[in-house]
């Protein structure tokens, strides 16, 4: 089994991040990509070169943080006996998963990882000490997920611009047993998990999103006061 920890803040960074033309040299418009961004739960079986992958993960890294403390990591499984030991320890004997999932599930999964040390040690440096959030219990809310789940975001974005598609789930079963396996240390958790890969050309229509309508720009959207 391979995997490996995307360092999310290191000395220098193998490829630009952007071209001529933006991320990779045939991007679409911004709001092109936010348009076009869905979760998609049906892949082809087929690699991902490790490049596309790479390039994602840079754009995810790039995620704002409180204090700039960068509180993330990416744990990346992009081999068949890596992705399925994966399903194995995560599967819900409640809840199992099904043949067909299986069968058509992401090449590449991604464990963003949240660790909330990295904003208790960074607030407790001379800069940032006079706030007390030193302390976990005097952040208004946990930021070290807050921050995880901004990278999400943009990895999903990026994953468009790259003509992959993307699928962010929960993980609700072994996940410490996961984390144990895969050596992550015990005070570091992931918020879910990302699933990349080429969409199945006759991916069905799944999920909440083809059954609901999206709310009113006016129904979401107050201006002054509720």
């Amino acid at each position: 089994m391979r995997f490996h920890i995307v360092d999310t803040n290191p000395k220098d960074v193998r490829r630009p991040l952007f071209t001529a033309g933006g991320i990779g040299s045939t991007s679409m418009e911004f709001r092109q990509v936010v348009a076009r961004r869905k979760m998609v739960r049906s892949f082809e079986q087929r690699p991902v070169p490790g490049d596309v992958i790479d390039r994602i993960l840079d754009v995810g890294r790039r995620a704002p943080s409180g204090g700039f403390s960068q509180g993330f990591d990416f744990l990346v499984l992009d081999e068949p006996a890596a992705t399925g030991r994966f399903w194995e320890v995560t599967n819900d004997p409640e809840f199992p998963y099904e043949a067909e999932e299986l069968a058509v599930a992401p090449p590449v999964l991604i464990l963003p990882l949240s660790d909330k040390r990295a904003y208790l040690d960074r607030y407790s440096q001379p800069d940032k000490i006079e706030f007390g959030l030193d302390r976990e219990e005097n952040w208004p809310v946990p930021y070290w997920h807050l921050d995880t789940a901004m990278a999400v975001m943009l990895m999903l974005l990026a994953a468009v611009d790259e003509r992959l598609g993307g699928w962010y789930f929960g993980i609700v079963h072994g996940e410490r047993a996961l984390l144990d396996e895969l050596g992550v240390p015990e005070e570091v958790r992931p918020i879910g998990a990302v699933g990349l890969g080429y969409a199945a050309s006759e991916e069905k229509q799944v999920g909440s999103a083809y059954s609901r309508k999206r709310r009113p720009f006016d129904d979401v959207v107050h201006r002054g006061s509720w």
